[in-house]
């Protein structure tokens, strides 16, 4: 055989099987884990981040951490457009629309405006927030029963961003260690409506369960638990720590919203899927190349 063909054959050879191992590489599941500075707390935080790391790990999931001072807005919106999963841990704060809740709080303080501006998610994302305030519809300086309307209205101005820019379901929770407790079921292929179920049981009672408004394929839920005992509240205002202890009101702790049958299952679908259009053009693309090259090869025959 002419040694040109011969070389022109291994040519559509190695670049198909350079775009299926390229194909295989960008399908690989991908988690962006964000901790922002929370004083004493930081440490801690920092900790319980590394414990979801091991676990996406663990199940094959890339993982990328933004810690601290390394938690740079522009570093994090160039790797969060090849991610399924982010994860926050920080500040709850009210830069959200009309000064409702909204935003997170890193290096610099990203307002929701900025956020659906600038940020974008894999599609079917799934956004968790660890310990932030609002996002599960409690704040850590509430004082006393905030309410469903307000809590709701909390949950639905810090997740509705994320709907915007490719997530297809939040949950927050304010327990210890929740975040991880909740992946290591939901990774089993548990659904998102019963891992949330499974985090609320031990602690607090679903107490809401709607429609979402704007979003008719989620639905959202709260979980409580109700008030008693004595509580610290710790604030910080120039550096400088004050606590006071007060009894403990009624807390909203846990919230989701998305499809209720939402699972691992759903986000990996849709990166196969995604990959496989990108892989198709690459390799039609690579077929009309090779076809163009083996043609000239054949009329010097």
């Amino acid at each position: 055989m002419n040694a040109r063909l011969i070389a022109c054959i291994w040519f559509f050879a190695f670049v198909s099987c350079s775009i299926l191992a390229q194909s295989n590489s960008e399908n690989a599941l991908k988690a962006i884990l964000i901790v922002g500075h929370q004083e004493d707390g930081t440490q801690d935080a920092m900790e319980e981040m590394d414990k979801v790391a091991n676990l996406f790990e663990q199940h094959s999931i890339a993982v990328f951490r933004f810690y601290d001072e390394e938690a740079n807005w522009n570093e994090i919106v160039h790797t969060a457009k090849d991610c399924q999963f982010f994860v926050y841990a920080g500040h709850g704060s009210n830069m959200g629309e009309n000064g409702n809740a909204g935003g997170i709080c890193i290096n610099t303080m990203v307002s929701s405006a900025q956020l659906i501006r600038e940020l974008k998610l894999k599609e079917n994302a799934l956004v968790l927030f660890q310990s932030v305030c609002n996002g599960a519809g409690s704040s850590a300086g509430d004082l006393k029963d905030i309410g469903i309307v307000k809590a709701k209205k909390r949950v639905t101005h810090y997740a509705t961003p994320f709907f915007k820019v490719g997530a297809a379901a939040y949950l927050a929770i304010n327990y210890s260690n929740g975040a991880l407790h909740f992946l290591e079921d939901f990774l089993k292929g548990t659904s998102l409506k019963k891992a949330y179920e499974n985090q609320a049981e031990p602690w607090c009672k679903v107490i809401f369960n709607h429609p979402f408004p704007g979003y008719l394929d989620k639905t959202y839920s709260i979980a409580a638990r109700e008030g008693g005992g004595k509580s610290i509240i710790i604030t910080y205002l120039n550096g400088n720590k004050t606590q006071k202890e007060i009894i403990a009101p009624k807390s909203y702790n846990l919230a989701y919203v998305g499809p209720t049958e939402f699972t691992i299952d759903t986000i990996r679908k849709t990166g196969l899927n995604s990959g496989k259009g990108e892989n198709l053009r690459a390799l039609k693309s690579s077929l009309r190349r090779f076809e163009q090259r083996l043609k000239k090869e054949l009329s010097l025959l």
